[in-house]
């Protein structure tokens, strides 16, 4: 991140804590603009790091190392996919673009170590190349009910779900794909670093408002949408936590892929992801969640929302009725059904 990005989002009332840009004295009143009609958020993801993998080999080792299609993508073509063990957990979420001399992967969450170790280790023969760029280009996310107008405006095509589309700006490109980060139409943007200041004007200069990700994770938890870093992870499987659509059952060997095939032919897991509503703040942590002193979950994000009071989404045993008193930490829980809210 250049000094020149960090003074643009600081002239727009924005601030910085642990690498992640935020609007805490904002965010409400980003979340209630929003909700109320207003357009369109624009924030910056600097916790996204970008790959780019090149290299003869690269299509064939990207897609025997993840758990959605990348040999079968067209070029242009862009899907979400998870870094699993070899246990099927998901352990790390990224998009996956075909260009025509690279794979652009953007790994979210700062999951950047980790999959760029898992990928270094295993390159053995292959001719493949993975360069980290998270020094020259920048991710942000828009959203809202005019995101889909404003990109319209600005690319001169709105991208369909499953593609991207690249347009000039200023000496560079800029990368733009539908995204799910919440129930709002959304785009993620990836853009050089050193115009990302001009990008960040541009749309401000629009009628967009600028915003942190306090605001993006309220929106993204009241619609139920899991993230595998936050709801995932070592322990659970992408089909538990509502990651399942990551996943490719047709595409042959993969890291996790005999786990993948047997619970397609099993048809059922044990828990899935649902809400909780919290009677109060559980602290820090990933907490166990417990019903008559058993553990039957695992709490993924808890927050304060606006509307809701504190929440989080969790993964829970099937067989644990909505309703149900639940426990975490000192905090007493309810399960409930997911969207918390909808638009």
């Amino acid at each position: 991140m250049t000094a020149d990005l960090i003074r643009a989002i600081k002239s727009l009332g924005l601030g910085f804590e642990q690498s992640r840009v935020t609007d805490t004295a904002g965010a409400i009143a980003s979340y209630r603009a929003l909700t109320s009609g207003m357009g369109a958020l624009l924030i910056p993801l600097l916790g996204v790091t970008p790959f780019r993998v090149t290299g003869q080999d690269r299509l064939d080792f990207l897609h025997g190392q993840l758990s959605n299609q990348v040999k079968n993508l067209p070029e242009g073509g862009c899907n979400e996919a998870l870094l699993l063990n070899a246990k099927g957990h998901a352990l790390a979420q990224m998009t996956v673009c075909r260009r025509s001399d690279d794979v652009y992967l953007a790994v979210d969450e700062e999951s950047g170590d980790l999959v760029a170790k898992h990928l270094d280790d295993h390159i053995i023969f292959d001719q493949v190349s993975l360069e980290n760029v998270s020094g020259s280009v920048t991710t942000f996310t828009l959203l809202g009910s005019s995101a889909t107008e404003l990109i319209r405006e600005q690319v001169g095509v709105v991208p369909e779900e499953g593609r991207f589309a690249q347009y000039p700006l200023q000496a560079g490109m800029v990368l733009v794909h539908p995204s799910k980060r919440t129930a709002w139409s959304g785009f993620d943007l990836h853009v050089l670093t050193r115009d990302a200041p001009g990008l960040l004007h541009k749309f401000v200069e629009a009628g967009v408002q600028p915003a942190g990700e306090s605001v993006l994770e309220m929106l993204r938890v009241e619609a139920g949408i899991p993230r595998a870093e936050r709801e995932a992870g070592a322990g659970v499987l992408p089909q538990e936590s509502g990651l399942e659509g990551m996943v490719s059952y047709r595409k042959g060997c993969y890291l996790g892929q005999e786990i993948m095939a047997r619970i397609e032919a099993r048809g059922t897991v044990r828990r899935s992801l649902t809400g909780l509503s919290l009677s109060g703040w559980p602290g820090p942590g990933r907490h166990e969640i417990s019903q008559a002193g058993k553990v039957v979950g695992r709490v993924g994000t808890v927050l304060e929302h606006p509307e809701l009071g504190v929440v989080a989404l969790a993964v829970v045993r099937c067989d644990v009725e909505l309703g149900s008193e639940l426990w975490v930490g000192e905090s007493l829980a309810k399960r409930v059904e997911l969207p918390f809210l909808q638009p």
